[in-house]
C-alpha cells in the first residue's frame, strides 16, 4: 500500500527536526500562525511513517517553524510505526500528532484520539476517505493521500516480448508470463521478505474481490465462515504461484523492498507488485523508465478486474496532548498548504477536494486515476482484519513460497492465527 508503511532502509530512520534546520521558500502565512508568532515556546511532537519523503517532511516542518517562530517540531519518521507508537505511549513520551492506519489503526487508538469532526478542513475531505477514519460517527483523521497498487510494468520490455496490451484476465496473465519467458525476460523479483507486499497487499486481493468484503470478514471474525471459504482464494494462489514460477522462485522470501524496486528500476524484471508510492524511488534509479500499472486479475471475466485503492494512513491528534490547540493549527496549516507539501513536494495523490493531482505525479498516478474515474476499484479489505494479522499471515505465506507448507496447510495456519486473534 506506503506506501506509507513502505521502507527504503532495513532499519528505522529517525530524523529530529528543529527550528531553522532547513531552508527553502516560506509557506504562505496563515492567521493561525500569525497569532502564535510571539507566543510561548512550544515543542510539537510528531511521529509518522513514509520514510521515502523524510526530506520533504523536514522541509515542511522547517517552514512551519518559519511561520510560527515559537514552535519547534520534533518529528520522527520511522519504518515500524506501530512499534514506535506503542513504545512512546508506554513510556509516557506521547506524541501530539501521529500517523495511524486506516480503520484498524484509527479503531485501535480511538480512545486516545481527538474528534476532528468540526475542523474547518473536514468539509473538503473526499467521501472515499471518510470510512477509514470514522468510528461511532466521529471523524478522527486527516487523510494523507489516496493510493493504489497492482502490477507495475516496464512498457519497453513488454513490447520486446510482443505484448501489446496489459492482461485483464487470469488466463491472459499466464499467457503474458509465457511470452516474457520466451523472450528471456524475468517477470518478477517479488519482495516476499516484506509483510506489506505478501501478507497484506497481495493477500488482500481475494478479500477485496469478494462481493461484500465487510460481510465476509465479519463472518470469519464471528466464526461462521473460514478463510478457506473465501471465493477466489484458489485464484489468489494461482497468481502467487505465477510470481514465484516466473520470478525468483523460493528465493523470493529473501528479496527485500529495496532489491525489488532496484531490480525493476534497472530493467532486470518486467514487473513488480507495488503501488503509486514507488514512483520517486523508481525515477531516482532510472528517470527515463517507460512504466505503467495495471490491476491484478483473479478471474477470467475482464469486468471483474479492478485496482485496490484506499487511504493508507491519517494524521491524528492525541486528545491528551498539552498541545492540542497547536496540533489543530498545524493540521489547518497543512491543509491550507497541502497542494505545496502533500502534492507538489511529497508527490502524493490528494484526498481533499480542493487539492488537485498534477501531471508531475507521474504515470502510476495517472493509471490509478483511470481506474478511479471508471469506478473500477476495490477496497483495501485488509483494514478490516484483526490488528497485526498481515504480519502473521506473511509467515505462513512465506512458508508456502519456500515449500514448507502446502496450500491447504497454509490456509489452516492462517485460520488458526485469525481465530486466536479474534479471541484475544
Amino acid at each position: 500500500m506506503r506506501k506509507w508503511m513502505s521502507t527504503v532502509t532495513a532499519t528505522a530512520l529517525m530524523v529530529t527536526i528543529l527550528a531553522g534546520c532547513a531552508g527553502g521558500e516560506e509557506a504562505p502565512k496563515t492567521s493561525a500562525s500569525s497569532q502564535q508568532s510571539t507566543g510561548p515556546k512550544i515543542t510539537l511532537k510528531l511521529i509518522q511513517g513514509k520514510v521515502e519523503v523524510t526530506d520533504q517532511i523536514k522541509q515542511m516542518a522547517a517552514d512551519y517553524t518559519k511561520d510560527n517562530p515559537n514552535v519547534t517540531i520534533d518529528a520522527q519518521v520511522v519504518r515500524d510505526l506501530d512499534t514506535m507508537l506503542k513504545t512512546r505511549f508506554a513510556s509516557g513520551d506521547e506524541p501530539d500528532v501521529f500517523f495511524t492506519k486506516s480503520f484498524s489503526g484509527v479503531k485501535d487508538w480511538s480512545e486516545r484520539l481527538l474528534d476532528l469532526s468540526g475542523e474547518p478542513w473536514m468539509n473538503q475531505v473526499m467521501e472515499s476517505a471518510m470510512p477509514g477514519m470514522t468510528i461511532g460517527g466521529k471523524k478522527y483523521g486527516f487523510p494523507t493521500a489516496m493510493e493504489g497498487y497492482g502490477f507495475i510494468y516496464n512498457k519497453d520490455l513488454f513490447a520486446k516480448a510482443g505484448i501489446d496490451k496489459v492482461p485483464t484476465t487470469l488466463t491472459e496473465l499466464k499467457q503474458m508470463n509465457e511470452k516474457l519467458k520466451a523472450a528471456g525476460i524475468p517477470s518478477y523479483a517479488e519482495a516476499y521478505k516484506e509483510g506489506f507486499v505478501l501478507g497484506r497487499n497481495l493477500f488482500n486481493l481475494p478479500f477485496a474481490y469478494a462481493k461484500d468484503s465487510t460481510d465476509l470478514i465479519g463472518k470469519i471474525n464471528g466464526g461462521t465462515a473460514k478463510v478457506q471459504d473465501v471465493p477466489l482464494m484458489d485464484n489468489f494462489f494461482d497468481v502467487l504461484d505465477m510470481t514465484v514460477k516466473y520470478g525468483k522462485g523460493v528465493e523470493s522470501v529473501g528479496v527485500s523492498y529495496d532489491n525489488q524496486v532496484a531490480d525493476f528500476s534497472s530493467g532486470k524484471t518486467a514487473m513488480m507488485q507495488q503501488g503509486v508510492w514507488t514512483i520517486d524511488l523508481i525515477t531516482k534509479v532510472n528517470p527515463n523508465l517507460n512504466i505503467g500499472m495495471f490491476a491484478i486479475p483473479l478471474t477470467d471475466n475482464p469486468s471483474d478486474t479492478k485496482l485496490p485503492v484506499g487511504i493508507p494512513t491519517y494524521y491524528v491528534i492525541n486528545k491528551n496532548s498539552k498541545q492540542v490547540e497547536e496540533s489543530k493549527k498545524f493540521l489547518i496549516w497543512l491543509h491550507k498548504n497541502g497542494q505545496k507539501y502533500l502534492v507538489d513536494s511529497m508527490h502524493l495523490i490528494p484526498a481533499f477536494k480542493d487539492m488537485k493531482a498534477t501531471k508531475e505525479l507521474g504515470p502510476l498516478a495517472a493509471d490509478m486515476n483511470t481506474y478511479v474515474e471508471k469506478n473500477q476499484t476495490i477496497p483495501w479489505a485488509y483494514s478490516l482484519w484483526p490488528a497485526g494479522m498481515d504480519v502473521q499471515f506473511t509467515k505462513a505465506l512465506q512458508a508456502y513460497v519456500g515449500g514448507q507448507l502446502t496450500k491447504e496447510k497454509t490456509l489452516e495456519e492462517i485460520q488458526k492465527m485469525w481465530t486466536t486473534a479474534v479471541k484475544k
